[in-house]
């Protein structure tokens, strides 16, 4: 019996190995890299085991939280059940839990499955061209604490990283971490001449965990799009892209110091924001150390007027502040939340944690502009002539549908009372009417958006008068200007004549090598089949079925004709070769149908 259920357990990994085609990590990439040698093979080979290892072993794990949480059905139709022990996969199917709705399960399973996973919810909760507003809703509950790691470890982190002891770096560091987070815990401390600082440390192996956990996100994405096609639209692998780029960013702390520098020196002119400093000798990828901030959480409005600070003078530093950053700098604070800013005087903020970030490029500014102007004038030929410049639409839109849509869209938003309308509102709005059109959204767009929401939120809070959209308007009124200026649309006029020499010039040698090559058959076309590749994955696991089935037919057949001959030695009566032939089919015909039992087609 043990032997079978260890048969049972090859078969599971091989077949979920071939499934699931899990992507390794970047020291593969770096190894293949290197011109062929027997260490180079062997360390690869031996990498690979580890790392599959390791992503089974988690799978297993995640698997059970999914059936926990109800979600048989979807790991048994992706048939990731076969992963989990034997006696595992013969317990009765979890039930669905019919008192909690999907997104309430999807945002438990994500917390079960521990920081890389909420951090992936945190993304998903920015995606309202993906997701429904209950998933959205969901998804913005998670919350980025988790308990922090032991004192001891902050000290080997930071001793290990900076290769001196804590006694030599600092004068005093606090036992007990004043924030803790997926990624890193933060500790107040004092350097050695008396500047106080605070030093953000990342958690011992999270770089590891993380690595992982994005290795079976891509396998779970492509799991997803083989056994749910219908999830195509979502595109789960390039939001797994998107994730492991952003959260790689926010795990280098090299990274995010230069970013601060760079918010410090867009600020040094503007007395009413304040940017940390850092400081370099006692920072590196792993550990970062800081200005300390001294202030008021721009949120605790009973101790701003303590301190005798109107909270409705703050909105507006608040609302500038970010408007600049878009539509001046086009270099933005991309978690522009209440716990990144500080208050540290009545019109005087500081900010922090800049290891998400995002860019505006010229165009797209110009873009935002028109866009703010559009929708402050409520001239929806414009923006849809915007939308239209901006690559936003399809080609095959139906635009007057959808500009009679987005009209339905707007019109409310401008009949209600100032008091009663959210710009972050309109724009979740627009973006699930957006999708309906498959208009699609540059990554920059959302973040913004997503801070948009942020923002409003808070300045609302700070003063229930305050209006985004009434900020933004000379920014945006200055770029209108600004693309109108003669000096400009001359000088567009000229960077458009040199594209088209520069056309003109190339045209006859790209048509004479064209013409070169089907004059000696070098010209190919390719054609690329869709939606094939399940096809042929059946259609080779079928004949191998078909295959083995043969074999254990020929020795049932064979084993048959040496026990009728009698040819051979014997045992007990029987000739060996044919009771060895006789066992040897048995067990490979028991696999078969385990096989066959466990893919659910008969």
């Amino acid at each position: 019996m043990a032997f079978l259920c260890a048969l049972c357990d090859f078969a599971v990994k091989k077949d979920f190995l071939r499934d699931c085609h899990i992507l390794q990590y970047s020291q593969i990439d770096l190894l293949q890299s290197v011109s062929f040698n027997p260490f180079k093979e062997g360390a690869l080979l031996l990498l690979k085991a580890q790392m599959t290892y390791k992503n089974i072993q988690r799978m297993r794990h995640i698997v059970a939280v999914l059936i926990k949480h109800g979600f048989y059905s979807v790991v048994e139709r992706m048939n990731l059940h076969r992963i989990l022990p034997l006696s595992k996969r013969l317990r009765k199917r979890a039930m669905e839990e019919a008192e909690l709705a999907i997104p309430e399960r999807i945002r438990l399973v994500f917390e079960e499955l521990g920081p890389t996973f909420i951090k992936l919810g945190q993304l998903l909760s920015t995606r309202p061209d993906i997701f429904s507003e209950g998933y959205i809703e969901e998804f913005r509950k998670f919350q980025d604490k988790v308990p922090p790691f032991s004192f001891d470890k902050v000290i080997q982190q930071i001793e290990g990283e900076l290769k001196r002891n804590v006694g030599e770096l600092f004068l005093d560091i606090e036992k007990e971490p004043v924030a803790a987070a997926s990624i890193a815990q933060v500790h107040r401390a004092v350097l050695l001449d008396g500047r106080e600082v605070v030093v953000k440390v990342q958690r011992p192996g999270i770089e590891k965990t993380i690595d992982t956990d994005i290795s079976i996100m891509y396998t779970l994405a492509n799991l997803l799009l083989k056994y749910f096609p219908e999830l195509a639209l979502l595109d789960p692998v390039a939001i797994v892209d998107e994730f492991s780029r952003t959260i790689r960013k926010e795990m280098d702390f090299i990274l995010e110091a230069s970013n601060t520098l760079k918010f410090r020196k867009i600020f040094e002119d503007d007395p009413r924001v304040y940017i940390p400093d850092v400081y370099w000798d006692y920072t590196n990828k792993r550990v970062l150390t800081l200005e300390r901030i001294k202030g008021i959480k721009v949120d605790n409005l009973e101790k701003l007027r303590q301190k005798g600070i109107e909270p409705s003078r703050l909105a507006h530093v608040i609302g500038e502040t970010f408007l600049r950053m878009v539509m001046v700098e086009g270099f933005f604070h991309g978690d522009f939340h209440a716990g990144n800013i500080f208050v540290l005087g009545p019109e005087r903020i500081a900010l922090v944690d800049f290891g998400i970030t995002g860019r505006v490029t010229k165009k797209l500014k110009e873009n935002l502009s028109t866009t703010f102007i559009g929708l402050a004038t409520q001239d929806y030929d414009m923006l849809m002539e915007e939308y239209s410049k901006m690559g936003l639409l399809q080609e095959d839109i139906d635009l007057t549908e959808f500009k009679r849509d987005y009209e339905d869209l707007m019109e409310p938003y401008f009949a209600k009372p100032f008091e009663r309308t959210s710009l972050g509102e309109l724009l979740m709005n627009y973006i699930r009417v957006s999708v309906r059109y498959k208009v699609r959204h540059p990554k920059e767009l959302l973040l913004i958006n997503k801070c948009i929401i942020e923002i409003e939120g808070l300045l609302r809070l700070l003063d229930p008068k305050a209006d985004l959209l009434k900020e933004v308007q000379p920014y945006a009124a200055e770029f209108i200007k600004e693309r109108y200026r003669p000096g400009k649309i001359f000088g567009e006029i000229a960077e458009d004549l040199k594209e088209v020499n520069a056309l003109a010039k190339e045209a006859p040698s790209q048509l004479r090598q064209i013409m070169k090559k089907m004059i000696n058959d070098k010209f190919t076309i390719d054609f690329v089949h869709v939606g094939l590749e399940n096809f042929y994955s059946e259609i080779d696991r079928s004949s191998n079925r078909v295959s083995f089935a043969l074999i254990i037919s020929a020795l049932i057949i064979g084993s048959s004709m040496i026990m009728q001959s009698g040819i051979g030695p014997t045992f007990m009566g029987f000739p060996i070769l044919g009771v060895v032939g006789f066992a040897f089919a048995g067990i490979l015909g028991l696999g078969l149908a385990i096989s066959i039992l466990r893919s659910g087609k008969f």
